[in-house]
């Protein structure tokens, strides 16, 4: 009988322990898997863009700040996102109205010459401070050079237009939370926190405060009555001074969180309000009597909008809430300072969303459930295999399955630079797991099937296998094959992380069949003969 899945079987078996060695060689000489922040603690960083843009972009701007080793991933917009680009629109086309307004309001009365004199000398003053700005961002400009080329003429119109940043950086804000709820506790007793979160650069717009980097975390507390904001002030820098963290800027504000929460909603309609009432303005025509109706709404805002700061300002001297601001002078502000620098002047509506802190502990404990998830999977089909079959062959099924799994770490570290290893790639893991044992049960079945016909009893267990494999290939192949069409477009037009999943599987899927065909029937032939052998002896 011509051997052909069965002739070359430690061939095969040499083949896959070449290349597991040669990634354990690689593995031991530090240049094995590239571990992701899912396992080694980092932090994923969360952007809106508001247009299509380029990811080299990105990268230039890491790579520059000495990141090379990071996953930039582009996104669908975000819900979050989404109402953080209508609100920037809405700013903006107030912004474009104002000026129009101002130079369509007519004036009242005629202006005495003196006055007029004082106006173009201000002019001319605040012209030199321009001109003087100006050459000043000229010679900083010069000084420090933009990274990025300002041309969007090649960027691709994907829809595309979030962003999301995996970087090995180290919380610097690890165990912050809990210094400042201590600290203030221990000025007042009856404090109790209500809110722990990171800023967004436009949420201090909207609560109206000025940070030099508007990027840090806020810290809110319901203080149970009136409260001496120094105390608490001292009490909260010192305690963070003397716990080690770096600070750029703390602000600390007292507020009424109720009055806020609905000065907030007002200023809202407000807004939505005047962006609609815009938007009918375009499709009106008698223009002079909107103009005056405008003049006057315009002056009723900002009216309003005076009296909101006034109020503002009353309730942060009598509120019974305090919101603590804070900046942070550690590696990610300085990362996120420059990447919001540079990707602001190329892409405008550039902006921060979120960030998130993975811990090193949080990547070993996924390990660790992965593990076990892998072992008790193990476990079960062995026991089903044994009971189904036999458990010879269970065990050589679990030795196929063990051969895919190291077969896909090998590849994940020959191609190290491209990939990294996280929760994908345990999901990947898991997927092949399922999907090669099946093609291996269908190879066993054959086995049985083919051994209990007429004439094969006495044969040799090889030939079974041969004659098994050889019956089941056209099943294995057009399986195989429909499943990696799939997975082959899923890479080349997912986005990095749809690359991220499907790359495993696809190398996982052709070990996967690679073991079923050629290997995992043989070793249980392989397996078998020999006891059979040392049986015959020892009678």
């Amino acid at each position: 009988m011509k051997k052909t899945f069965t002739g070359k079987t430690r061939l095969f078996l040499c083949i896959s322990g070449a290349i597991i060695a040669l990634a354990l060689v690689l593995q031991i000489a530090g240049v094995g898997l590239n571990l992701g922040i899912d396992f080694t603690g980092g932090s994923i960083l969360n952007y809106s863009v508001g247009e299509d843009y380029d990811v080299n972009d990105v990268e230039a701007i890491l790579n520059a700040s000495g990141y090379t080793d990071n996953q930039i991933t582009k996104a669908a917009p975000s819900a979050a996102s989404k109402a953080l680009q209508a609100e920037l629109a809405a700013a903006a086309q107030a912004e474009t109205e104002a000026p129009a307004e101002e130079t369509e309001a007519p004036a009242e009365g005629e202006e005495n010459a003196v006055e007029e004199a004082a106006e173009e000398v201000e002019e001319a003053a605040e012209a030199v401070e321009e001109e003087a700005e100006e050459v000043a961002e000229a010679v900083e400009e010069a000084a420090e050079p933009s990274l990025l080329n300002t041309d969007k003429s090649g960027i691709a119109a994907d829809g595309l237009t979030d962003l999301q940043i995996r970087l090995k950086l180290a919380d610097a804000t690890a165990g912050m939370e809990d210094v400042v709820k201590d600290a203030v506790a221990g000025v007042v007793s009856g404090a109790s926190e209500t809110s722990y979160r990171t800023a967004t650069n436009m949420e201090i717009s909207d609560l109206g405060y000025e940070l030099t980097y508007a990027g840090g975390n806020i810290i809110e507390f319901d203080m149970g009555g009136d409260f001496d904001k120094a105390a608490v002030e001292s009490a909260v820098t010192k305690a963070l001074e003397d716990g080690g963290y770096s600070l750029t800027e703390i602000l600390f504000v007292k507020y009424d969180a109720e009055a806020e929460a609905a000065a907030l909603a007002e200023a809202q309609a407000e807004a939505q309000a005047a962006l609609e009432a815009a938007e009918a303005e375009t499709e009106e025509t008698e223009e002079a009597a909107e103009a005056e109706t405008e003049e006057t709404e315009a002056e009723t805002e900002e009216a309003e909008a005076e009296e909101a700061e006034e109020t503002e300002e009353a309730v942060e001297e009598t509120g019974n809430n305090l919101r603590i601001l804070i900046n942070m002078d550690d590696v990610t502000s300085q990362v996120r300072a420059q990447l919001e620098r540079e990707m602001t002047a190329k892409y405008p509506n550039f902006r921060f969303v979120s960030i998130d802190h993975v811990s090193a502990i949080a990547g070993r404990d996924l390990l660790s459930n992965a593990i076990k998830a892998l072992l008790i999977a193990f476990v079960c089909m062995l026991i089903y295999i044994a009971i189904r079959f036999s458990p010879l062959s269970g065990a050589a099924a679990l030795f196929a399955l063990v051969h895919d799994i190291l077969i896909m770490c090998a590849f994940m570290v020959f191609f190290r630079k491209w990939f990294q290893v996280n929760s994908s790639f345990i999901a990947a893991i898991l997927t092949i797991v399922g999907y090669s044992i099946n093609n291996t049960i269908i190879i066993f079945d054959r086995i049985r099937e083919t051994r209990a016909k007429p004439g094969y009893t006495q044969v040799d267990m090889m030939d079974v296998v041969e004659v098994s494999v050889a019956s089941t290939l056209s099943r294995t192949i057009n399986t195989t094959l429909t499943t990696l069409f799939t997975l082959v477009c899923l890479y080349i037009f997912g986005v990095s992380s749809i690359k991220e999943f499907a790359f495993p599987l696809l190398v996982g899927m052709l070990a996967g069949t690679y073991s079923s065909v050629l290997l995992s029937g043989q070793v249980w032939a392989m397996w078998d003969n020999k006891i059979m052998a040392n049986k015959a002896k020892k009678a």
